[in-house]
């Protein structure tokens, strides 16, 4: 390490071995985590509160449910000895921003029993709900992100409150019962204090991260209850504010609340057969984000890598060349995932995040015929790609639009000259059961150990897919060998 002065800022370090630091580097970390502990601070009422300092929009606050809850288990348990993230991003210090003072004297509050009894017990399970492959994502700037504002932004107080709270009243219990009263209040306080935000003329807070992500929660909560004109004006005001803030370029620094505001996004799409709302109108202030260049990954697994395994896409007459983007770029990040899986490291969210706006924004602006291999594989993508990086499906939404389209198009393939190969690849993908039989036959596939080899060859994770996979593979077999029994 250079021994010149490190220049100020947010900065990453990132542990490849077990040993600790030494006591330079550990005195250096010390350092920055005291950064503004003691500055600024003024005594009152015996209770130490802090004075905070105007600037931009903080981009520092984080979403969803998960988000907020997590923190408080990475507070209860040892951090990990050993950590190498994979990412595709090189910067190393970014700017770091105080965020201003919500609500006057609500900035100082102390959590009430309230936020601790609904809150803590979803810090265990929120995490592996929302995202498939918790296992191996490294989320960053847990403390800073997700329990900090809810110390100073009393409407996202109100919010994670409701929408814990929400969770264990219906999704958990398997209910669609009405708001309790206890989630109701928290609800209308929420609702309140963001339309008295957005009423006063404080761009700040009408733009800030905590804002986008009460709003978020409010979105997603609309689109599982059904509610979707609700959603649909929620997620149009979120474009609103990241349009207002700059574009989906100044939330990079806060890489889990674009992730949220995305997914809302996509699920509503797959949900009801919408257009998105983001990266629709395509502008120079608003365009695709480029594929992840994921080489430097898949290096990391050695020579075997580069001759993917994942080329079945080239044998497709009447795939054109958008549509192979798109598989590469996600076969690629099965590749990194499964490597992440098997060594147990992890990806970074910038890399979750870049894979899936780039891959699944673009699936959903492509258009094939009906009767096409095209479609099928498109479709087929968009059911691999959402059970792999949404979260919805886990929560109790199903795909209405997506399922219906992609079963529908799975049964016109089964009469074209369509490789037997890949139709059962998608028929596993969509868990379409009464075609797998023939297919089956035509690939000489009757054991799991084949069938794995067969999606392996093509694109998969076992982690997220295996289990599902073999519940259907079994089912089939079942059914074979009990007409064969009759």
């Amino acid at each position: 390490m250079a021994a010149t002065k490190p220049p100020a800022g947010l900065h990453f370090l990132i542990a490849t071995g077990v040993e600790k630091p030494d006591p330079k580097l550990r005195k250096f970390i010390r350092s920055h985590v005291m950064l503004g502990k003691n500055r600024g601070k003024t005594r009152s009422m015996g209770k130490k509160g802090q004075k905070t300092k105007k600037g931009v929009p903080s981009s520092n606050s984080n979403t969803s449910l998960m988000n907020v809850l997590d923190a408080a288990e990475a507070l209860a348990r040892p951090s990990a000895t050993a950590t190498r993230v994979f990412t595709t991003t090189s910067q190393s210090v970014l700017p770091l921003t105080i965020p201003r003072k919500f609500g006057g004297d609500m900035a100082a509050m102390r959590f009430p029993d309230t936020a601790t009894h609904s809150l803590s017990p979803v810090s265990f399970i929120a995490k592996k709900i929302l995202f498939p492959l918790e296992p191996c994502v490294f989320f960053e700037r847990k403390a800073e992100t997700w329990i900090a504002p809810l110390t100073f932004d009393p409407a996202f107080l109100h919010t994670m409150l409701f929408t814990s709270q929400y969770y264990f009243d219906a999704i958990a219990a398997g209910k669609t019962s009405a708001l309790t009263k206890v989630t109701l209040h928290h609800f209308l306080k929420a609702l309140k204090l963001l339309r008295e935000r957005m009423s006063r003329d404080d761009d700040q807070a009408a733009l800030s991260d905590t804002t986008a992500a009460a709003i978020m929660a409010l979105s997603g909560h609309a689109l599982m209850t059904g509610d979707f004109d609700s959603a649909m004006n929620h997620i149009e005001g979120l474009h609103k504010i990241v349009g207002l803030r700059g574009g989906v370029a100044t939330f990079r620094s806060n890489a889990k609340l674009l992730i949220e505001i995305l997914r809302c996004d996509i699920g509503m799409v797959l949900h009801r057969g919408s257009r998105p709302v983001f990266f629709n109108h395509l502008t120079p202030h608003e365009t695709f984000l480029p594929y992840p260049d994921l080489t430097e990954l898949l290096n990391l697994r050695g020579s075997a890598t580069m001759a993917s395994q994942y080329s079945t896409i080239a044998f497709l007459d009447d795939v054109d060349g958008e549509l192979s983007n798109a598989w590469n770029a996600l076969s690629a990040f099965c590749s990194v995932i499964n490597f992440a899986v098997d060594s147990g490291q992890y990806i970074s969210l910038d890399t979750y995040l870049d894979t899936m706006a780039s891959v699944m924004y673009r699936l959903l602006s492509m258009r094939f015929g009906s009767r096409s291999s095209g479609e099928a594989v498109r479709l087929g993508l968009l059911v691999f790609s959402s059970s792999v990086l949404l979260q919805w499906r886990l929560l109790g939404l199903s795909y209405v639009h997506l399922t219906s389209e992609f079963r529908g198009c799975l049964v016109r393939l089964a009469s074209t000259r369509t490789s037997s190969q890949l139709l059962l690849w998608l028929l596993m993908v969509g868990a379409v059961s009464p075609l797998l039989i023939a297919n089956m036959g035509c690939c000489d596939i009757y054991s799991w150990d084949k069938m794995q080899d067969l999606l392996n060859s093509f694109m998969w994770i076992g982690l997220v897919h295996d289990k599902a996979a073999r519940t259907v593979f079994n089912s089939t077999i079942a059914y074979v060998e009990t007409g064969e029994a009759s």
